[in-house]
């Protein structure tokens, strides 16, 4: 098995676990100054799910296993220009792959990274 950040290191000072709960504090998710390129992300009471998911998602890219062992991986973004809805809008696509041991499954096994 790779090895990977603890779980604090990864999420932030404030995160934590235990076998029913996860917290993860919005405070770590706010891209610390002179991250380069940055992001925003203003923690607030009444954040929308999406807001809070690519906070998250951001989070993880830069905290990520970046050795050669490991198993999930998130690729970096692309970006394309694209005409939607009538107006034109920046389009950021993501990949993420998983790497397991060979076993007839439509969906990766958490259990086995």
């Amino acid at each position: 098995m790779p090895s990977e950040p603890l779980f604090a290191s990864f999420f932030g000072s404030g995160s934590t676990q235990n076998e029913s709960q996860i917290i993860i504090l919005k405070n770590d998710l706010v891209a610390p100054v002179g991250l380069a390129p940055t992001y925003e992300f203003t923690p607030a009471p009444t954040n929308r799910t999406e807001q809070t998911a690519l906070a998250l998602i951001l989070r993880w890219l830069r905290n990520q296993d970046a050795s050669t062992d490991s198993q999930f991986i998130l690729k970096p973004f692309e970006q394309s220009l694209e005409f939607r809805f009538n107006k034109w809008q920046r389009r950021y696509v993501s990949e993420i792959e998983i790497w397991q041991d060979d076993q007839i499954s439509t969906l990766p096994n958490p259990n086995l990274i």
